[in-house]
């Protein structure tokens, strides 16, 4: 039975193995705002699509949410097997651009001032005695890309980080295969040293910067995040948050880093972030056969330029700027057979842009 998870309780969940903590909600935590809503035709959708897009659910069971926002409002929802809006989801690997934007939200503030600061100039004494020398020059801004370099295999590797008793050195022993900036490898042990590196220059947990400058602005009340046995929280995935509000950090990705006339993020780091930064064949599995900007992935597969974050199992913020659309698709796999990451992408390209008539 799947524990389904409710703002109102927050009872703990265990989707992580056996002895991994999750850093449990702000002691105070923000409210979710609610979006303005508008309905499909006004908002210039066929008035049809949202029986379209229920009609063609049953050919992705995982699927329990999708979200369809344009033009900063809220133009249809709908959620299944007994999820609602009011259910957190484990957004995954959409972490991942959760903690790109912490990055931002950073160098915004003053906080943080360069992304080419590397692994000996952060956290020198994080570095593992057997590892490679070389890793101590890995910047930031190569693990943002998924080109540090570092030998990483999507379904070994990240079963393994899971079972490690120390997530930092697991991944910094990984051998380097590839010059720094030159190949995309997806590695979500390099997003945890993301959030790590940071943390460390804010000198404060990642969860509570998040907590104080990421999601009151935006009005996201965040469910629990999965935590390192060191005890930071996973930079790379494991957040709970509610469709409604990963919605939120698409629009304030396509917004250039704004969220209601307020800059959170730095003009200059919103556009690197959902735009190529990285291609390529990838020496280890992860690559999807498209583009790589800061923690989000780019595409242009409808005509349109887009950027998403894709967690495990289809999770999906799907953002085309041209269009003002955010779709956000949420999937909940606890039981059955666990589909791929890009099983739900054909509900953006296939049904809902089309679907836009003006």
């Amino acid at each position: 039975m799947i524990d389904r998870r409710r703002l109102a309780t927050l009872p703990l969940l265990a989707l992580a193995p056996a002895g991994l903590a999750r850093a449990q909600p702000a002691d105070s935590p923000v409210a979710s705002t609610a979006w303005p809503e508008s309905d499909l035709a006004s908002l210039g959708f066929d008035p049809a699509l949202g029986e379209t897009l229920i009609a063609s659910l049953p050919d992705y069971p995982a699927v329990t949410g999708v979200c369809v926002v344009r033009s900063g409002q809220l133009a249809f929802e709908h959620y299944r097997g007994g999820y609602d809006a009011g259910t957190l989801v484990n957004i995954r690997s959409v972490t991942k651009s959760v903690t790109s934007t912490l990055v931002g939200i950073a160098l915004e503030r003053g906080d943080f001032d360069d992304i080419d600061l590397t692994v000996g100039d952060l956290i020198p004494d994080r570095i593992p005695l057997d590892a490679d020398p070389a890793v101590g020059e890995i910047t930031m801004r190569s693990f943002l890309s998924m080109s540090s370099g570092l030998w990483w295999d999507t379904h070994d590797d990240w079963p393994m980080l899971l079972e490690a008793e120390n997530w930092v050195q697991t991944t910094l022993r990984q051998p380097i295969v590839a010059g720094q900036g030159t190949e995309f490898i997806y590695n979500t042990g390099g997003s945890h040293l993301v959030g790590v590196m940071l943390a460390t220059v804010l000198d404060r947990p990642l969860e509570d910067y998040a907590d104080e400058f990421l999601f009151p602005p935006l009005g996201i009340q965040r469910g629990d995040w999965m935590r390192s046995p060191q005890g930071e929280v996973n930079g790379g995935s494991g957040l709970e948050l509610l469709p409604r509000d990963m919605a939120k950090l698409g629009q304030l990705l396509m917004d250039d880093g704004q969220w209601n006339g307020t800059r959170l993020l730095p003009g200059d780091y919103a556009a690197a972030a959902t735009t190529e930064q990285s291609e390529g064949e990838s020496v280890t599995g992860g690559n999807i056969g498209v583009p790589y900007g800061f923690q989000w992935w780019i595409t242009g597969a409808t005509g349109y330029e887009a950027f998403f974050g894709l967690g495990y199992g289809g999770q999906y913020i799907y953002v085309v700027p041209a269009l003002e659309l955010v779709v956000v698709v949420a999937a909940g796999f606890e039981e059955g057979e666990q589909p791929i990451l890009t099983s739900h992408r054909p509900i953006s390209e296939q049904i809902v842009i089309p679907a836009i008539v003006t």
